[in-house]
């Protein structure tokens, strides 16, 4: 039910802004017909939050042949932390009335959290001993990147995009400490390769040369391999939390692209006939 309420909301803001897109008529940024495309390379910086799901409780009772009342309690709350990512690879727009933004690439990502444990014991009734313990993760991943989405050009400077993505992620180096332990149940944790769809969103800025700044939102909605039930969050000693990635991406069009500049000639006109 969560899953496709999800999907709901993603496919909500799409199907709007596609309805409402109209071509530009002012020779703007995105209005010179579907024939010619931006494209180019990009590089991005930025980072990573494991964004704390949900804490997990359990409590045990026991008896023993004297009538005398044992009870064990659990608490787990993950936390997070932020790490670093960077990212490099190759993109494609177009006007086309639906998926009119490609692009594709490799990124590292550094995920960073933790998860603060208490454990509580009752003797009939009364607080007998009381633990505390921290866990603290860390994960450094090389990952394949593919997204596909819907461009929305809001001014003649300035883009909307959001669409869905898939990641294949692999952690060559992790680091797991500390932890408590629920009564059997043993600690879990993301797999070494993971893969997923995501949602992304960002919005696009052109300047004055051959370069779009855009801010980006991405994280995980659904997961594919490990396949576990499409949980999109990640398993780290007894809590799970989701990944959420923000980055600034510097896209730099390839010349000949139709949102270059113009380039005027020594006659003072430009390619349009348009004088200087």
């Amino acid at each position: 039910m969560k899953f496709k309420l999800t999907i709901a909301l993603l496919i909500i803001p799409i199907a709007f802004v596609a309805q409402s897109y109209k071509p530009g008529k002012t020779g703007g940024l995105y209005s010179t017909g579907s024939e010619t495309v931006d494209k180019g390379w990009f590089f991005g910086v930025g980072g990573t939050y494991m964004i704390p799901y949900l804490k997990e409780s359990e409590r045990f009772d026991f008896t023993d042949t004297l009538n005398q009342t044992f009870t064990q309690d659990y608490e787990a709350k993950p936390t997070g932390k932020l790490g670093l990512f960077l990212e490099l690879g190759k993109f494609k727009m177009n006007d086309k009335r639906f998926i009119n933004y490609i692009d594709y690439g490799l990124s590292y990502k550094w995920f960073r959290g933790g998860e603060n444990f208490t454990s509580q014991t009752f003797f009939n009734n009364n607080l007998f001993s009381s633990q505390q313990a921290t866990g603290s993760y860390s994960g450094h991943a090389a990952s394949l990147n593919l997204n596909l989405g819907y461009r929305f050009d809001a001014t003649d400077k300035r883009f909307f995009v959001n669409g869905l993505g898939l990641n294949a992620d692999y952690f060559f180096i992790k680091s797991r400490n500390g932890g408590g332990t629920i009564l059997g149940q043993p600690h879990e944790f993301v797999s070494d390769f993971v893969g997923e769809i995501h949602y992304f969103f960002g919005v696009g800025f052109k300047t004055g040369k051959r370069l779009i700044i855009m801010p980006m939102l991405e994280t995980p909605i659904f997961s594919i391999y490990e396949f576990n039930h499409i949980k999109s969050t990640h398993d780290y000693f007894n809590t799970r939390a989701r990944p959420l990635i923000f980055k600034v991406r510097f896209m730099f069009l390839k010349k000949g692209s139709k949102s270059c500049p113009a380039v005027y000639n020594p006659m003072g006109i430009d390619p349009q006939n348009q004088t200087k």
